[in-house]
């Protein structure tokens, strides 16, 4: 097996004290990320060939959830690794968004939901999780 460390991007999307997650499907086929089944997670994905990080949040933002969103900055980069999979993984905050999240993949997430900042789903898929309690230690 060959040994390739991939890019992903997840995107943090804040409105007022609360944040946009999706809930992962619990019987989703593993689509070569880090893969956590019925977990809450960010809007994000995997960086295409040609695409600057910018664009593939916002692309992954659209595709996942139908909004639209601007004025992104990067928070900050980190590695994700599980036995046979290793992502660095870009951590880009969305500072303005326009829709209403939507189910847009249905075989990855069913649903999109607003959570306060205190009050986190319990079980939060791990990349999503350390970006988010990164933000609120520095934010909050």
């Amino acid at each position: 097996m060959e040994h390739i460390i991939q890019v992903g991007i997840g995107v943090l999307i804040v409105r007022g004290n609360r944040v946009l997650l999706g809930h992962r499907v619990r019987k989703g086929k593993d689509t070569g990320g880090i893969y956590e089944p019925g977990t809450w997670c960010l809007p994000g994905g995997k960086q295409e060939y040609r695409e600057t990080i910018l664009e593939g949040a916002k692309r992954e933002v659209r595709e996942e959830t139908g909004l639209e969103v601007w004025d992104l900055q990067i928070f900050s980069a980190v590695d994700d690794i599980q036995p046979d999979k290793h992502f660095v993984t870009v951590q880009v905050i969305a500072n303005g968004h326009g829709g209403e999240a939507r189910v847009m993949e249905p075989d990855k997430q069913d649903e999109w939901r607003w959570f306060s900042f205190h009050d986190l789903p319990e079980k939060l898929y791990s990349p999503s999780e350390k970006f988010i309690r990164a933000y609120m230690r520095a934010h909050l």
